[in-house]
């Protein structure tokens, strides 16, 4: 009794989240075993054993537990070689066959439904993973489609707001040719808000629309299929607004390139003046330090 009070111990103490280890378990079936070959030398022969035979109920609870807890092999091990003993035991001692029999069933039937359970409870487990994740993915599907709608809604009230007043100019055939300039500013700054995604803060923005109207060509485009790094986006626009605010001619090209590349980001910058040097930046992912060629 005092090895199955120990046995206990060893199979309830640790985490019951996780499966029992393996030493753990193998140290139970050790002391299963050694109860039974204990209390069996111990029972009297030629009679059946009645409550003297406490120790079957106790080995297969202890199993069982062993089983639940995920070492369902080592359990059945154990009750294997628990149901080899014991009948052999019993035959010894001069018992029926039914006698022998009855000794051993009942633990066996428990060992199997505490299997089929453990089973039960696994595909449960999987089920529920399933479930959870499922309802994770629609969550997510819906949070994104809602974004989506209302980063839209925002766009068109900004996309309203910045060129209604000018279409209606243009609808009622007064626009002379200043407003055709802001027009032309207008039309630029959106196609940069479109191709040039993150990129397109609203800093560059106005930078690139004051770099236009002093005759620069200004191209922003953003190939990537997701943002940025926080760290490579602000550099690259601290890069970028010092081209356009220096830039009085020519053109300023950036570019982030698409995911997967080494370069996250090029700049190109250079003037209608053929005795200077047009300057190209290269912003990587790994150093995130910026790399200039002068060309």
């Amino acid at each position: 009794m005092a090895i199955c009070v120990a046995v206990i111990v060893i199979v309830s103490v640790s985490d019951a989240q996780r499966p029992l280890g393996v030493v753990a378990a193998w140290a139970a079936t050790a002391g299963v075993l050694t109860i039974e070959v204990l209390a069996k030398s111990a029972l009297p022969v030629g009679t059946h054993p009645g409550y003297a035979a406490w120790h079957c109920g106790a080995i297969q609870m202890l199993l069982v537990t062993v089983a639940l807890r995920g070492r369902k092999v080592i359990a059945w091990f154990g009750i294997g070689v628990f149901a080899v003993v014991d009948f052999v035991a019993s035959l010894a001692q001069q018992l029926t066959l039914n006698a022998a029999l009855a000794m051993v069933v009942t633990p066996l039937l428990w060992m199997g439904m505490a299997t089929a359970l453990s089973f039960i409870l696994r595909r449960c487990a999987r089920q529920t993973t399933a479930f959870t994740e499922q309802e994770q993915s629609s969550a997510k599907t819906l949070a994104t489609q809602n974004a989506r709608d209302l980063a839209q809604n925002e766009w068109m009230r900004d996309l309203s707001r910045a060129a209604r007043p000018m279409l209606e100019r243009i609808a009622e055939g007064a626009i002379g040719p200043a407003e055709q300039e802001v027009c032309v500013l207008l039309e630029a700054e959106l196609r940069d808000q479109i191709r040039g995604r993150s990129l397109a803060s609203s800093a560059v923005l106005h930078a690139a629309r004051a770099a236009r109207a002093r005759g620069v060509r200004v191209d922003i485009l953003d190939d990537r299929a997701t943002d940025l790094p926080e760290e490579l986006l602000s550099e690259a626009t601290a890069q970028l607004l010092g081209a356009l605010n220096r830039a009085e001619d020519g053109a300023v090209k950036c570019r982030a390139l698409p995911e997967g590349a080494d370069v996250a980001v090029t700049i190109l910058a250079f003037s209608e003046d053929a005795d200077e040097e047009a300057l190209f930046m290269e912003i990587r992912h790994e150093s995130k330090d910026v790399v200039s060629h002068q060309l």
